[in-house]
């Protein structure tokens, strides 16, 4: 498990509070900023959450049965192709696939398709195209339990970010990383088949600001744009500088600048 953001975490590290009691992550991703600091701090609690039923699913699988799942992962490592990325992802698409097999076919097509890149469309559908790499590492045996190590105990949940609201406490950490502002109108902003909009983005520094008041710290990750630093001009904004390697066009790739906005100095 892990993603993209494993590239920030050194310049985020910095930002860090001192001590954290309990852990949320609502738009959970790859995870990586989980696994760092599950074995920085050891929360006393961790919750995780998203909504992208698939992405909960599989990390619960890869939690409570890693072995089951890396079986299946192996029998679509040996009949990766073209043609089998294609048919494995319609069937997806078309819900024919369920249980544990669905959480391998999930992660599978995520590494076999074009950048690792998971998009959908606006009903639902995953529709990236298949990457054409030669021997694509479909999964690491020592990081999958490791994984499950680590998720032992945690709450992962299907549902809205909002939902945290509630159970965060004083002393609780909040990592925040929605899909990004785009950079320009073309660039990639769909996750799942609802687009965050601009009135999201102001209810998600509204949101920011409740964490706030009840006392929690807060790291938001976003693009270094213009409308970003308006909406959160009332917060702590650092400048860092991250890879992008995702993008279709190899001139909007390399290091841009990025923003991590803190609700506490």
């Amino acid at each position: 498990m892990g993603g993209g953001k494993r590239r920030l975490i050194e310049q985020i590290d910095p930002c860090l509070p001192k001590k954290i009691n309990g852990y949320f992550e609502p738009f959970l991703g790859g995870g990586s900023m989980f696994f760092y600091l599950k074995q920085k701090y050891n929360p006393k609690f961790c919750i995780l959450s998203d909504i992208n039923r698939d992405l909960i699913e599989t990390f619960k699988v890869v939690r409570d049965d890693p072995k089951k799942l890396m079986n299946f992962m192996r029998h679509l490592s040996k009949k990766n192709s073209k043609d089998f990325f294609y048919e494995i992802r319609k069937k997806f698409n078309k819900n024919k696939i369920s249980g544990i097999k669905r959480c391998a076919v999930f992660i599978y097509l995520n590494k076999t398709c074009f950048n690792g890149l998971w998009r959908v469309n606006s009903k639902g559908e995953f529709n990236v195209p298949f990457g054409g790499r030669k021997n694509p590492e479909i999964f690491d045996e020592k990081n999958i339990f490791l994984a499950s190590k680590l998720l032992q105990g945690v709450i992962i949940k299907h549902q809205y970010y909002r939902e945290i609201l509630d159970l965060v406490g004083k002393k609780d950490f909040v990592y925040l990383d929605p899909c990004y502002d785009p950079l320009k109108r073309t660039s990639f902003a769909n996750y799942c088949s609802k687009r965050f909009c601009e009135k999201d983005r102001i209810e998600l520094a509204s949101f920011m600001g409740a964490l706030r008041s009840r006392g929690a710290k807060v790291i938001l990750s976003n693009n270094d744009l213009p409308i970003v630093r308006e909406i959160y001009a009332t917060f702590e904004i650092k400048e860092v500088s991250a890879s992008r390697s995702i993008n279709s066009d190899p001139l909007g790739r390399g290091k841009i600048k990025e923003l991590v906005i803190t609700n506490y100095r």
